[in-house]
C-alpha cells in the first residue's frame, strides 16, 4: 500500500490521533513538511490544469448543475454514477469540483490501474488512494468444476453448490475469496468450503445477458476450468480513508465498481456506506477515549495534589458529520469527440453521530439503509432506463415535445426533461395509451432511419420554393467548403492521431468486452483510449512537423540574413503546429454544422412528387405525435410533479430554472454571511445586556442600487412588510423545492406584531417576508 497524501493534507494517512492531538502535533511540524505540502498542492493543481485542457478539447461543452450543493468545508464523499467513461469520468468531476468549490478530490483507484505507467503517475500526483481488488488477482485453479443439479442449499431456490474433480478447495481457496469462470464469464464469492471437492457459493454464477448466461450454464454442466483469488483484507484502506475524511478532506468514489455502458445503474457496492459511517464512528470512539484519558489524568492529579486549580478544562472536539454528495454524469454520446456532458450535484446526504451509533450496534442494517438512500440520491441526478430502446423512445418524445427552437434550451434543462419523462413512463408504462404512444414513436424513429434523417431536419424539409432552397443550399455549401478548406492544414497534420486512436480504442473495446459480463459494447473505454493515444502520439507528431519545418528553413536559407538559433526555429514551428491544429478544430466545427444542414436542403431541392408525398406524410405524422406527446405530458405530468406548469413553460421558453434557483441560493448565502458579520459586530460593540433598537435610517445605505430594498420603493404592501414575523433562514435546497425563481418578489401575509419587540431593518424584514412566502407556497 502506497502512502499517498491528499493535496489538502495537513496530516498523513497513517495518523490515528484524536483531532485535538493532531492539531498540537501539526503546530510542531518541521519546515520541510510544509514545503512538501505546498509541492503536493502545486503538483495537483498543475496536473489538473493540464487535464482540464484535455477535457475542454475532447468535449465541446461541459456544464455543471447544482454546484451550490457542494459543501464548502468538512469531510465530503462524492459518489459518482453512472461510470460510463472509465478514467475520463474522474477527470470531469475533479475539474468541475475544483472550479466550483476550490476543493481537491482524492479518488479511490484500483491497484491494477495504479500500477500502470502513465495512469499511475498521474494518479499519484492527484493523491489517489489505491485499492486492491480480488478480481485483479485471479489465477488458474487445479482441476475442473461442475454444477450438480441434485445439490441444493437449504432454504434457497438457487443451486450454489460447486463440485470439483481433482480440485484442492481446502488448500487453494479461502472463505470470502473468489472463484471465477474462464473467458471472464463471471466471479462469485465463496461462502463455505466443505471439502477438497465441494464448496458453497455466496451467490450463483449469472448474467443479465442471455448469451453469456447460456455459456455459463453450458460450462458448469459440462465441467470447466476455473480461477481463484484470495480474500482481500481492506481494513488498512478503510482505516486510511477514515483518517482522510476525519481530517476534513474530500473523497471521490464510483460505487458501481468498474465502468460499463449499460443504460441503468449497476448495484452499488457497500464500501461507500462503510466509509461514511465508519469515519463518524471513528470520531466517536476517539472522543470517548480522549474523555477517559483526560478524566483519568484529572483523577490522578487530584489524588496527588489538593490545591491544583490550574488544570485546563477538558475540551472535546465535536463530532463532524460526513456529507455524501450524489453526482450524476450525463453524457451526450460519451465516446465521441467534441460531444457534450452535464454533471449534476445532488443534495448532500448527511451521516451524523446518531447514524454512526446505530452502525456500531447493527452494521449490516445501517449499511443497507444508507446504501438505499444513496441509490435514491443517484437516481435523482442521473438519466437511467431499463433498456436502450426505451431510452431512445423517451429522448424522441422529449424532442417532439419541444415547441420552440431546441438550440436555445440549456443542456441542464434537457437532462431534467429526460429524467422527468423517464419517471413518468416508469409510473404509467402499463397503461394502454402509453403503450400505443411508445409504439407510434418507435415507428416514427424507424421511418427516420429509412430516410437517413434526424428529427430536427423533418420540419425544415421543403418549406420554401425550390429556387430559394437551391440558393440556400449553394450558399451553405460554399460556407462549408470555405471552413473545411481553412481547417484542412490541421486535419492533414493531425490525421494520423485520429486514425490510430480510433483503431486502438476499438481494439481495446473488443478486449474489454471479452473480459466483462456487464458491458454491452464496451463503449465506456473508447474515449479513455482515444485520449491516451492522442496524448502519446500528438507530441511526437508535433516534433516531426517541427523538425521538417526547421530543416526546410535551414536548407532553403530563409533566415540566412538573420542570426537565429535552430532551437528557436524548432520551438516556433512546434507552437505553430499546436495553434494550427487547434484553430482547425474550432473552424472545422463550424464547417460540420453547415454540413449537417445540407441534407434536408438537398432532399427538398431534388425531391420529386412521390418523395414530396412521403415527406409530407412524415411531417404530418410528426405533428400528430407532437399533439399526443403534449397530451401525455399534460395528462400525467401534474400528477407527478407539483411544479409541472412552471417547469414545462420554462422548458419551451429555453429558460434554465435550476440556474436561476442556483443564483438565488448563492445570493441568499452571501446575504446570510453578511448579516452574520454585521450582527457579530453589533454584539461586540453594544453587548448582550444593552440591546438598542435599530432604526430604518441607520440601517440603510441610501443609494440608487438598493432603492428596491426600501419599503416605500418596493412593490409590496408596507403594512405587511413592516410587521412580518422573523422566520428561520432557509438553505439552497429549500429554495430549490419551493420555486424561488417565480416568487422571489412576492411578500407574505404576516400577523401583526408590536414594533417595539421587533426592531429589524426594512431590508431584512423584506427578505425574510419573501422567504416566508416561498416556504408557504
Amino acid at each position: 500500500m502506497h502512502d499517498i497524501p491528499d493535496s489538502n493534507s495537513s496530516t498523513s494517512f497513517s495518523q490515528t490521533k484524536s483531532p485535538d492531538i493532531r492539531r498540537s502535533k501539526l503546530e510542531n511540524r518541521p519546515f520541510i513538511y510544509y514545503l512538501r505540502l505546498i509541492f503536493r498542492v502545486l503538483a495537483y493543481d498543475a496536473v489538473l490544469w493540464f487535464f482540464n485542457l484535455v477535457i475542454q478539447t475532447f468535449f465541446r461543452d461541459v456544464q455543471a448543475r447544482g454546484s451550490f450543493n457542494i459543501p464548502k468545508k468538512g469531510p465530503v464523499i462524492f459518489v459518482i454514477a453512472p461510470h460510463h467513461n472509465q478514467f475520463v469520468d474522474g477527470l470531469v468531476v475533479m475539474t468541475k469540483v475544483k472550479e466550483n468549490s476550490n476543493r481537491r478530490i482524492a479518488f479511490l483507484i484500483a491497484q491494477k490501474s495504479y500500477d500502470r505507467f502513465f495512469i499511475g503517475h498521474a494518479a499519484k500526483l492527484c493523491s489517489a488512494i489505491p485499492v486492491r481488488r480480488a478480481q485483479d488477482l485471479l489465477k488458474r485453479g487445479t482441476g475442473t468444476i461442475y454444477l450438480d443439479d441434485n445439490d441444493v442449499v437449504a432454504n434457497d431456490k438457487d443451486n450454489r453448490v460447486i463440485r470439483g474433480k481433482g480440485t484442492h478447495f481446502t488448500t487453494e481457496c479461502q472463505v470470502k475469496g473468489l472463484i471465477g469462470l474462464p473467458d471472464s464469464l463471471g466471479n462469485s464469492p465463496i461462502l463455505e468450503i466443505v471439502n477438497d471437492e465441494k464448496l458453497i457459493l455466496k451467490k450463483p454464477f449469472g448474467s443479465t445477458r442471455k448469451k453469456i448466461q447460456e455459456k455459463i450454464d453450458e460450462r458448469l454442466h459440462n465441467g470447466t476450468t476455473f480461477k481463484i483469488a484470495p480474500h482481500i483484507d481492506n481494513h488498512v484502506v478503510f482505516h486510511n480513508v477514515f483518517n482522510h475524511l476525519n481530517d476534513g478532506k474530500v473523497l471521490g468514489i464510483f460505487p458501481e465498481g468498474g465502468s460499463h455502458d449499460r443504460p441503468d445503474l449497476l448495484p452499488l457496492k457497500p464500501g461507500v456506506a462503510i466509509m461514511a459511517l465508519g469515519a463518524v464512528a471513528q470520531q466517536i470512539k476517539k472522543r470517548d477515549e480522549a474523555i477517559n484519558i483526560k478524566q483519568g489524568e484529572a483523577a490522578a492529579a487530584a489524588a496527588t495534589s489538593d490545591d491544583d486549580d490550574d488544570d485546563d478544562d477538558v475540551t472535546i472536539e465535536p463530532i463532524v458529520p460526513v456529507s455524501i454528495v450524489p453526482v450524476g454524469l450525463n453524457y451526450f454520446h460519451p465516446h465521441k469527440f467534441r460531444s457534450r456532458v452535464v454533471i449534476e450535484f445532488g443534495k448532500p446526504i448527511i451521516v451524523d453521530e446518531q447514524m454512526a451509533a446505530e452502525y456500531s450496534e447493527n452494521s449490516r442494517e445501517s449499511v443497507d439503509n444508507l446504501l438505499k438512500v444513496i441509490t435514491l440520491g443517484l437516481k435523482e441526478v442521473t438519466v437511467t432506463c431499463n433498456d436502450y430502446e426505451t431510452l431512445m423512445v423517451l429522448q424522441a418524445v422529449r424532442r417532439l415535445y419541444t415547441s420552440g427552437n431546441r438550440e436555445t434550451i440549456p443542456l441542464p434543462m434537457v437532462i431534467e426533461m429526460n429524467r422527468r419523462l423517464i419517471k413518468g413512463y416508469e409510473q404509467y408504462k402499463d397503461r394502454p395509451d402509453v403503450k400505443e404512444l411508445k409504439e407510434a414513436v418507435l415507428e416514427y424513429n424507424r421511418n427516420l432511419m429509412r430516410l437517413n434523417l434526424h428529427d430536427h431536419q423533418v420540419e425544415s424539409l421543403n418549406r420554401r420554393h425550390r429556387v430559394h432552397t437551391t440558393w440556400m443550399f449553394i450558399t451553405r455549401f460554399f460556407k462549408f467548403f470555405l471552413f473545411m478548406g481553412l481547417s484542412m492544414p490541421g486535419i492533414f497534420m493531425f490525421s494520423p492521431v485520429f486514425i490510430i486512436s480510433r483503431r486502438i480504442s476499438r481494439q481495446k473495446a473488443k478486449e474489454a468486452l471479452a473480459g466483462s459480463v456487464v458491458k454491452i459494447e464496451a463503449k465506456d473505454v473508447l474515449s479513455t483510449w482515444k485520449i491516451l493515444v492522442a496524448l502519446g502520439l500528438a507530441p511526437m507528431l508535433y516534433i516531426f512537423w517541427s523538425v521538417i519545418g526547421t530543416i526546410l528553413i535551414v536548407k532553403l536559407k530563409v533566415l540566412d540574413e538573420i542570426e537565429v538559433s535552430v532551437w528557436f526555429i524548432f520551438v516556433v514551428f512546434y507552437l505553430w503546429a499546436v495553434l494550427t491544429t487547434y484553430a482547425s478544430l474550432r473552424i472545422g466545427e463550424i464547417g460540420v454544422d453547415y454540413y449537417k444542414s445540407l441534407k434536408p436542403l438537398f432532399i427538398s431541392m431534388l425531391s420529386i412528387n412521390s418523395d414530396k408525398f412521403q415527406i409530407e406524410k412524415l411531417k404530418k405524422t410528426r405533428r400528430k405525435l407532437c399533439l399526443r406527446v403534449n397530451e401525455f405530458c399534460n395528462k400525467y405530468g401534474p400528477e407527478i410533479f407539483d411544479d409541472f406548469n412552471r417547469f414545462y413553460r420554462y422548458y419551451n421558453d429555453g429558460i434554465d430554472v435550476e440556474h436561476k434557483m442556483e443564483l438565488l441560493a448563492r445570493q441568499e448565502r452571501e446575504e446570510e454571511e453578511q448579516e452574520k458579520e454585521e450582527n457579530d459586530d453589533i454584539q461586540n460593540t453594544i453587548g448582550s445586556d444593552n440591546l438598542q433598537r435599530t432604526t430604518s435610517a441607520s440601517s440603510l445605505d441610501l443609494n440608487l442600487s438598493n432603492l428596491a430594498d426600501i419599503p416605500i420603493f418596493a412593490s409590496a404592501d408596507l403594512e405587511q412588510t413592516s410587521d412580518v414575523n422573523s422566520i428561520r433562514d432557509m438553505d439552497a435546497p429549500v429554495v430549490e423545492q419551493t420555486g424561488a425563481n417565480e416568487k422571489s418578489f412576492e411578500l407574505a401575509n404576516g400577523e401583526a406584531e408590536d414594533n417595539d419587540t421587533d426592531a429589524e431593518g426594512p431590508k431584512m424584514r423584506l427578505r425574510k417576508a419573501m422567504q416566508k412566502k416561498l416556504f408557504e407556497t
